[in-house]
């Protein structure tokens, strides 16, 4: 009896120690994976400003993450900049940490650092058992440079005579290459494009002020080298103050209920609301959406002028509203609603043939919300001419026309009460006044005499 009992524990040993077996060399396995981790430095190419910032991105799917650390060479020594460790979740488990990105911020002159090139080195262990219990080890080395020295900026044409609502054009010399330069008018920015006459250090900016900014509005050339040192400059100008003139605009049902139908699928509820309410919602919504289309298109350009000469105006035709008139909308003898109208509306012959005001690429062909049936030309350097309420058009996107060349008819398409044209000139994101445009003597007095003026600078 005790024979039987003695073989039946024994029975039990050897499948025990199998299972043992195998989970010991499960563990194994797991632990002893030979797999780095994976480290991802951005941004890949490096020079180091005044103060950088770059990403480091650490991972490892199998046994997680032990350690990571980075140092940059310092006089033939390594200055640690970075040092973290975490501990592992358990035997049978992974680390808790499978991935892990740190913001690391670099300033060489606090680290002691000269100008030029350094190393940078980028390790991370895991938890595997590899290595005698160190752990595999990823490894990054990056060579980078050191450039603390700000950009400078040379302003190169003369003084500045500038309208409230018009336009400017700076240029001026950089003594390295930047990849962010431009004039910052208020909080808007309008780049520059370098490679005038032939240097790819002379920049040329046509900039704008809007409606709104008169007198005391802060101007600036700004330029941001690679390692993202910036500097900033003012220059000589003075800008002369503009008295805009004001409108009313009265509203009735039997226009609102012509106008209407047309942009039911373009505004929030349809055709559900009241006249009032619905027209508010074109007339303030989708004003304000349509802009915002259009600042997509307008803020790529050509990198060259494309235009020569003042701009065409619309033939024998005849202004019936003006750049920047402050509209008031009049609805059972109460203001509704205040709008600007950012553009001159002409009047001709219904449906008459429209020139393009000068060469350029047709940059927008299609509809646009309260502007009807528009074309945008883009003339290069961030200067676009539009053409709004078209009845039709006969030039396509990508399009190069000539000055004078017929691109549509006038019409009455959009938020029109008649037969017109809305033609506005937009620098980058700002309306300006087309009045200056169409001035030959302003053209060669603001633009052409500077750029005879710099050939040589």
């Amino acid at each position: 009896m005790k024979s039987k009992d003695k073989n039946t524990k024994w029975r039990w040993v050897a499948p025990l120690c199998g299972v043992l077996i195998l989970a010991l060399g499960a563990l194994l396995w797991v632990k002893m994976e030979g797999e780095a981790p994976n480290i991802k430095l951005t941004p890949e190419s490096l020079t180091l400003g005044i103060r950088s910032e770059i990403t480091l991105s650490f991972s490892d799917a199998k046994s997680g993450l032990s350690k990571v650390w980075m140092g940059i060479l310092k006089g033939g020594k390594e200055e640690t900049l970075l040092d973290e460790n975490f501990p592992s979740s358990g035997l049978f488990s992974k680390s808790g940490i499978q991935e892990k990105t740190f913001i690391q911020v670099i300033e060489p002159k606090k680290l002691g650092l000269g100008e030029g090139k350094t190393t940078l080195r980028i390790m991370a262990w895991d938890h595997s058992w590899r290595h005698w219990f160190h752990g595999n080890r990823g490894y990054l080395e990056r060579e980078v440079a050191v450039d603390t020295r700000a950009p400078q900026i040379i302003v190169l044409s003369k003084f500045h005579y500038l309208n409230q609502g018009g336009t400017g054009l700076a240029i001026y010399r950089l003594t390295e290459p930047c990849p962010e330069t431009g004039v910052r008018v208020g909080e808007h920015f309008f780049p520059g494009y370098g490679g005038h006459s032939g240097d790819p250090l002379v920049h040329m900016a046509f900039f704008a002020l809007s409606y709104e900014q008169g007198p005391g509005t802060s101007i600036a050339i700004k330029a941001v080298d690679k390692a993202g040192n910036a500097s900033q400059t003012g220059f000589a100008h003075h800008i002369k103050a503009v008295n805009f003139k004001k409108d009313t605009i009265p509203i009735t049902d039997d226009f609102l209920g012509q106008l209407l139908p047309k942009f039911e699928s373009e505004i929030e509820g349809g055709d559900k609301g009241s006249l009032i309410e619905r027209f508010l919602k074109v007339n303030r919504n989708l004003r304000e959406k349509n802009y915002r289309q259009m600042v997509q298109v307008t803020t790529s350009s050509e990198k060259e002028l494309l235009w020569k000469g003042a701009f065409l105006r619309l033939p024998n035709s005849e202004a019936r509203a003006g750049f920047a008139d402050t509209r008031d909308y009049i609805y059972q003898g109460k203001k509704v609603d205040q709008q600007v109208h950012l553009g001159i509306d002409l009047a001709a012959l219904a449906h008459a043939p429209v020139p393009a005001a000068n060469r350029g690429r047709v940059a927008f062909a299609g509809d646009l919300g309260i502007y009807g049936r528009t074309l945008l030309i883009d003339h290069g350097l961030g200067v676009f001419s539009m053409y709004s309420h078209l009845s039709d058009y006969t030039v396509q996107i990508g399009q190069v026309v000539e000055k004078g060349e017929i691109i549509g008819h006038t019409g009455d398409t959009g938020l029109a009460g008649g037969d017109h044209l809305h033609f506005s000139v937009v620098v980058r994101d700002t309306f300006v006044n087309p009045v200056e445009w169409w001035d030959p003597m302003w053209i060669e007095k603001r633009i052409m005499d500077k750029l005879k003026g710099t050939e040589n600078g």
